[in-house]
């Protein structure tokens, strides 16, 4: 409370950071008195499809303990345990109390053989950090050792187009169940910029029958049997409706339904895909998962509007080549030309290394005004310049600080009700620009907004 009354954050991870430096144990012995543990990890969508399967168990009646705010490394998971456990360490109500929780690829590695996750759901492995976790194939290993730690009773819910998650996955001892995405495609060649090219298993060539984006897709292994699995929860007929949503079919062992959401692109369909499954394995019932998914908003910076006096902000986070490029996609399919302001940071979340920006595909981009912000405004102006991104109206502004950098966005012209700009930030400058537009009366903190 201390941190949000002086407002030097949301003390979602100073009180979590005590606790486990007082009690080092006070995760695990604090998560085994619960009814079941679901964790959810993977390079990108773990806050969205966290906030999902919430609000898929709690419409069937489930008692959801959470770590909302994307606060998921062993200190976020403490702070978020703290409200429900007693001074004698036991937590209350705790045999109707299921925990679901959002971890760090690394978090997971770490902390999963004592927190012992009934459902373990895994999204995707892409190259993200670099000085934090090296490439892939080290989060992939990490995963592994972990992985043969967890009781065989645990299930593991997979991402099928995924060969590095699948190649994890298919080592554990107890049941599986993959979800994916069945959507037409015309290319057969990963990206330039994904991550897989060769069989993680025999390191052979892999083959796509079609690439959906990324290394994402159907795959099949020239030297060995390492292939695509059938995915037992299926997105089909996928149709994107720009910034405004998504429809599609979403099929399952037993239902078949269209659903139309609020959250924009196919990596979020993979993400709500993830959360019907996480709850089909966890046992959850719901009567209808399609309406609850229609109902789902997005979590917060994750395509969040922020309504000003000056128009609407649409809030994007990016933070590596993989997650950017698709959002850079959607933002092509916009039929009017946008104000775009670009935020960059280097802090410890968005990673100090930012040579990522040079594998994401800005050509091509053509905004009607352009503002670039953040600690590394100067790296990411030059990135733009070498993509050729030059605004139609006036000339790409640089504003290092994100309350200059938003309110140079904002005054480009007189603004309205119909006026969008559009967000493109990494985590910290994420957060930098919700404080400001916080201060200023336009939103909820943080950690309000994401309960």
């Amino acid at each position: 409370w201390l941190s949000r009354l002086t407002r030097c954050g949301g003390g979602t991870a100073v009180s979590g950071l005590v606790t486990s430096a007082l009690d080092p144990d006070f995760v695990p012995d604090s998560l085994s008195q619960l009814h079941s543990t679901i964790t959810v990890t993977g390079t990108n969508g773990k806050t969205t499809t966290t906030a999902a399967l919430c609000a898929l168990a709690r419409a069937a009646g489930q008692r959801v303990l959470t770590n909302p705010t994307g606060s998921n490394l062993e200190r976020g998971l403490a702070a978020a345990l703290l409200p429900y456990v007693g001074w004698n360490g036991r937590v209350h109500d705790a045999s109707r109390l299921r925990a679901i929780l959002e971890l760090d690829e690394w978090a997971f590695a770490s902390l999963a053989p004592t927190v012992r996750p009934r459902v373990a759901v895994f999204l995707n492995l892409f190259r993200d950090q670099l000085d934090r976790y090296g490439e892939v194939d080290r989060t992939a290993a990490a995963w592994q050792d972990a992985i043969n730690q967890l009781d065989a009773s645990a299930s593991i819910i997979a991402n099928a187009d995924d060969p590095a998650v699948v190649a994890v996955a298919r080592r554990h001892r107890g049941p599986l169940l993959f979800f994916g995405a069945d959507v037409a495609s015309d290319s057969t060649t990963p990206d330039a910029w994904a991550d897989v090219r060769r069989c993680p298993v025999c390191d052979g060539r892999l083959d796509w029958d079609r690439v959906v984006y990324a290394h994402l897709g159907s795959y099949r292994c020239r030297s060995c049997d390492f292939h695509r699995p059938n995915p037992e929860v299926r997105i089909t007929e996928f149709q994107p409706h720009g910034l405004a949503g998504s429809s599609y079919r979403l099929i399952t062992p037993d239902s078949d339904r269209h659903v139309e959401v609020k959250l924009p692109g196919l990596y979020n369909a993979y993400n709500l895909a993830a959360a019907v499954a996480g709850v089909r394995a966890a046992g959850i019932e719901t009567d209808d998962a399609g309406s609850v998914l229609e109902a789902f908003q997005p979590a917060f910076g994750r395509a969040e509007t922020i309504q000003t006096p000056s128009g609407t902000i649409v809030l994007l986070l990016v933070k590596n080549p993989t997650g950017a490029n698709q959002t850079l996609d959607l933002l092509r399919s916009e039929p009017e030309v946008l104000d775009t302001l670009v935020l960059l940071n280097d802090g410890v979340a968005d990673g100090e290394d930012v040579s990522w920006i040079w594998d994401v595909e800005f050509e091509g981009l053509a905004p009607r005004r352009l503002v670039v912000g953040g600690r590394r405004a100067e790296d990411l102006a030059l990135r733009l310049k070498y993509a050729g991104v030059a605004p139609t109206v006036d000339r790409p502004l640089v504003c290092p600080g994100i309350g200059p950098a938003l309110d140079a966005a904002l005054a480009s012209e007189p603004g309205g009700p119909s006026r969008r700009l559009i967000v493109l930030a990494t985590y910290t400058a994420m957060l930098d620009l919700r404080a400001v537009c916080t201060r200023r009366g336009w939103v909820d903190p943080y950690w309000r907004a994401a309960v």
